[in-house]
């Protein structure tokens, strides 16, 4: 058993609610570049890199989007294998996705140390994170489950907190520690997101850290305290062999929606705190990308094509390459997308998602006009009552589901490219300026067969054209 001595398991999941509307249900912030060349996904991964080898990284994530998460990575030149990338048939929380990694090696006859990390914290390059996590893998050798913790620098309520008991005489007996050992890091208790007062308090309290969601553990170790107390989650995930991922997706519909943290950490008596001294952010609301980007003289941010006269302390963060300007305001968060636009003062950072949930149902909350799909994007041009216009693009050699629409026809004119269009059975061949029309209920397919990304003009018409109108048939990328 063990024939790989680390492996790094990446959490990819979230509702893409926090930083909307940058962010989306398919589009959440992981994919974001936030003051770097980088993604935090692709920087998440190379962080994992480092730790245990490319070969040993894998990403529990949305099973919708596998397929682009390996075109996202390979944009910066990093190859991971497909197999790396454990699809998650549904959003049941973190507890489920570490099961379902944990479960992934033990399958396998593997019993390495984990490393789980989020895939959606801002770490900048340090030595300080790596020689945290090398304390934690010496803790996890142990038999321990080592969290970062982070020294609050001021009363942030927007994190989690870790207490840790001063007066604890339990310590771990790796003798590769370096100077941990004469530090208290026990944990004696979690706590959610304190209010202001109690952040405070914390924040000045030498007993206190920010969680940093970070978990390192050997998998028999996560999978022992995870069948103690949430048996429930082990013995559905006992029932998959590791490989069957179609089976996985009768299995998931069982699963509690319950974090890690609540799930095991706020009771197993195996917690231990590692500090880690260096920047990090999880960039939970719009203050903290304020924070974390360079500011001018002014206190301003600007991600975007801004004039300002007499305004301080402002973020703009655009993505629809409008021109913006500012006169006179101050400590306001703008965020301008093609689509929608939110305004909000710095004291309102965290209620983003209140507003969020007044948008329930609509279609801005879960795509932008442009939206990544496995076999490319397609951008809606225009949305009315009864009719739908998109652009296609596909990639080289990709295909969407064979597929029928129960309420809506659609009409094909290919701009770019050649593809190859199956309608009931029937091939046909189109080049540019050709047109195709796909009746209702009528079970189709099309495919590039240029060795460039091919964009069609598509027209829906219907009574009801919203993207769940589908029933595919096949699929290449497993989805349903």
């Amino acid at each position: 058993m063990n024939r790989i001595g680390k492996a790094v398991l990446i959490l990819a999941g979230g509702k893409g609610e926090r930083l909307w509307p940058v962010s989306r249900k398919n589009f959440p912030k992981f994919f974001l570049k936030i003051g770097s060349w980088y993604s935090l996904l692709q920087s998440a991964v190379l962080r994992g890199q480092k730790v245990a080898g490319l070969e040993n990284v894998y990403i529990a994530g949305n099973g919708e989007y596998r397929f682009f998460i390996k075109d996202h990575l390979t944009e910066r030149g990093i190859k991971l294998k497909i197999e790396n990338i454990i699809p998650e048939p549904d959003v049941k929380n973190t507890a489920a996705a570490v099961a379902l990694g944990v479960r992934y090696f033990l399958a396998r006859k593997l019993d390495p140390v984990i490393f789980v990390f989020p895939a959606d914290h801002l770490i900048p390059e340090n030595g300080s994170f790596i020689e945290a996590l090398r304390k934690a893998a010496a803790c996890a050798q142990d038999g321990f489950i080592s969290v970062l913790g982070i020294k609050p620098t001021h009363p942030a309520t927007g994190y989690g907190y870790i207490k840790i008991n001063q007066k604890s005489k339990t310590q771990p007996q790796s003798a590769n520690l370096g100077g941990i050992k004469n530090q208290k890091w026990k944990v004696e208790k979690f706590i959610e997101k304190p209010d202001l007062e109690r952040a405070k308090q914390y924040a000045k309290s030498r007993n206190y850290f920010w969680n940093a969601g970070i978990f390192v553990a050997k998998a028999s170790v996560f999978w022992e305290e995870l069948k103690r107390y949430r048996e429930k989650i082990t013995a559905v995930f006992e029932e998959w062999d590791g490989r069957n991922f179609k089976k996985l997706k009768s299995l998931y519909s069982k699963l509690p929606n319950i974090s890690f943290d609540y799930a095991v950490m706020e009771k197993t008596a195996k917690a231990v705190l590692i500090p880690y001294k260096g920047k990090w952010s999880d960039l939970g609301d719009w203050n903290s990308v304020y924070d974390v980007l360079k500011k001018d003289r002014k206190g301003n941010v600007f991600q975007a094509d801004v004039t300002e006269l007499d305004s301080e302390n402002n973020l703009v963060f655009s993505t629809s390459g409008r021109k913006i300007g500012l006169i006179g305001v101050k400590n306001l968060r703008i965020i301008d997308t093609e689509d929608a636009l939110l305004i909000l003062t710095v004291e309102n950072s965290q209620s983003v998602k209140k507003i969020v949930s007044r948008f329930a149902g609509n279609e801005v909350l879960i795509n932008h006009p442009t939206a990544n799909r496995p076999w490319g994007n397609y951008t809606v041009l225009e949305y009315k009552n009864g009719y739908k216009v998109k652009i296609i693009e596909v990639l080289p050699g990709r295909a969407l589901s064979l597929q029928k629409h129960l309420r809506r026809s659609e009409e094909w004119t290919v701009l770019k490219g050649k593809v190859q269009v199956l309608i009931d059975n029937k091939e046909h061949i189109l080049k540019e300026g050709d047109r195709i029309k796909i009746p209702v209920r009528t079970l189709h397919r099309l495919k590039n067969i240029s060795r460039r990304p091919s964009k069609i003009l598509e027209v829906a018409r219907g009574s009801y054209i919203e993207e769940d109108d589908i029933i595919r048939v096949e699929d290449n990328y497993d989805r349903d």
